[in-house]
């Protein structure tokens, strides 16, 4: 074989394994966290603005700690925890966590216990693979007819205010369901 030729051949083997060496070693871009907010209107924001409301403050409260999240929202209009836990079955294949109410006000309204439906909605969100965490509203901005609710509204929704308030107070639980970043 004439020199030149294996010369030739030399380069270009060990520049195509330096290339796969440096392709390899590059980090990977980590794949975005999905987040589902599963619960009644005040998940969805029916009272308060979508920018006001804790799913999006919670995603801006995450993404501004360097996660690379995406906070959707599966919301049940004037959702009781029976209507919640039928909407639990169909959370988006990928979902790494769920933060989810059980309509408290709505289930009461109704007679409906939220607290006996809750290990079936944790059930439901553990099957698609999640992580689920609670949010108990009274717990964390106080009970209604209190300044943290909206006066006069009859269907149990709170002020903007205490959607931030939400979203800080439930924070650092979403970052350990998440897990290491």
């Amino acid at each position: 074989m004439p020199g030149g030729l294996k010369s030739v051949r030399s380069v270009v083997f060990f520049g195509f394994a330096g290339l796969m060496a440096v392709g390899l070693s590059a980090p990977s871009r980590a794949e975005t966290i999905r987040i589902v907010a599963l619960g009644a209107s005040n998940t969805y924001a029916q009272a308060v603005a979508t920018s006001e409301a804790w799913p999006a403050k919670l995603e801006a409260l995450l993404k501004a700690k360097g996660y690379d999240v995406n906070v959707s929202v599966k919301g049940v209009t004037r959702g009781d925890a029976s209507q919640i836990l039928a909407a639990a079955q169909s959370i988006p294949d990928g979902t790494r966590v769920v933060v989810y109410d059980a309509g408290g006000g709505n289930s009461r309204d109704r007679g409906v216990n939220p607290a006996a439906v809750r290990p079936q909605i944790e059930a439901a969100i553990r099957a698609h693979g999640a992580k689920a965490v609670f949010v108990s509203y009274k717990q964390i901005v106080g009970p209604e007819g209190t300044s943290a609710w909206i006066a006069g509204d009859t269907h149990h929704h709170f002020t903007a205010a205490s959607h931030t308030k939400v979203a800080h107070a439930i924070l650092p639980r979403v970052i350990a369901a998440i897990g290491k970043k």
